[in-house]
């Protein structure tokens, strides 16, 4: 079977850097903020997507990468003395080694167990990243300025190339995960989420998929988390490993965005981060729009709103392509002079042998 081309993904990207890639010479600092924030959002999401919505691997601990992230970049920098940018490359590797016994320990388990045990694996982590020595126990540290200081001197600088840094990596998110499910292992990916046993049947081996999955999303989520360390300024455990943040908020994302596309976690964290500025202030209310919004999404449409446009073209051709209603079928029924409804009554004809009557068709 041939495979589809990815040329229109990659037409999609290539536009969306040629948009954004200028975009700090026409806009302020404060723009250039919300649009990092805004970046970050989506990489997440696309990383969980790629797990839960092309892999069918339900996480609910990866803010445990984030936070194991940020932590990384602190102390290879404040504590070993490294080149800030040297730092954050070397949170990929170390994201990646870090995944590797994590899930050696879930791959144990199945569906609920798996997500249950990556939450709990994830509250470890948070809880043991306050105990350690140096890094501000459970109120957390602020970054050195010197380490600020190398991403730009003025403030005004350091905001533009932290823009250019989030778009850079959220775009290499976004062309690995086209190229992925462009590919045989892609193919895989999507037999292993439809059925797991005949997937096996055709060759493929889950543990292996799943575990490059896993490994690949938290070598990413680690390089995430120190740039959201660059963007706060700070580390702390409750921050950088908060379950809501970068948990709960991001399966939002995906699940009102649509699970399975890639346009859906841009479409569901552009709409989170507009409800986000707008319904921030109103407190308890915020939270309830949030829930209602991705219960009435799950009723009503689960592929999210990435898959209302086909959704509507299904809807347009069942109509063109339904019979016509057959009037002759109002034929068969009367009312009698009670005005009582019911079928009209079939013709009595006589029978071969003695003429008696008896019941026919039409």
């Amino acid at each position: 079977m041939k495979m589809p081309s990815p040329a229109l993904p990659l037409a999609c990207l290539a536009l969306a850097v040629a948009v954004m890639a200028p975009l700090p010479f026409f806009v302020g600092n404060g723009t250039m903020r919300y649009l990092t924030d805004l970046f970050i959002i989506i990489a997440v999401a696309q990383l969980w997507n790629l797990l839960a919505g092309f892999g069918g691997v339900v996480s609910i601990g990866q803010h445990a990468f984030i936070g194991a992230g940020a932590y990384a970049f602190y102390g290879f920098t404040a504590h070993l003395g490294l080149h800030p940018f040297a730092a954050m490359a070397l949170t990929v590797p170390f994201g990646a080694l870090l995944s590797l016994p994590v899930f050696a320990i879930l791959s144990r388990m199945r569906v609920a167990y798996f997500a249950i045990g990556s939450w709990v694996l994830a509250e470890v982590m948070m809880l043991a990243a306050g105990k350690l020595p140096g890094f501000g126990g459970g109120s957390g540290i602020s970054l050195r300025p010197e380490i600020v200081r190398a991403f730009g001197a003025r403030t005004p600088e350091r905001i533009e190339n932290i823009y250019w840094l989030s778009f850079a990596i959220l775009s290499l998110v976004v062309l690995f995960i086209i190229l992925v499910m462009h590919s045989r292992r892609g193919y895989a990916l999507r037999a292993m989420r439809d059925n797991e046993n005949a997937a096996m049947a055709l060759g493929v081996n889950p543990v292996a998929v799943k575990a490059m999955l896993f490994v690949a999303s938290g070598a990413m989520l680690s390089l995430l988390g120190a740039l959201n360390t660059l963007q706060k300024l700070r580390i702390n455990p409750s921050g950088s490993f908060s379950l809501t943040d970068w948990t709960v908020f991001i399966i939002f994302i995906v699940v009102i965005g649509g699970m399975g596309r890639i346009i859906g976690p841009v479409i569901g964290a552009v709409l989170f981060v507009l409800l986000r500025e707008n319904l921030s202030d109103l407190g308890p209310v915020y939270m309830i729009v949030l829930g209602a919004a991705a219960i009435g999404m799950m009723l009503w449409e689960p592929g999210g709103i990435a898959a209302l446009p086909q959704r509507w073209k299904d809807r347009r051709a069942a109509r063109r392509t339904a019979p016509a209603p057959r009037l002759w079928r109002r034929a068969l029924h009367f009312r009698d002079g009670a005005g009582r409804c019911g079928s009209a009554p079939r013709r009595a004809r006589p029978t071969a042998r003695s003429g008696a009557p008896r019941p026919g068709r039409w």
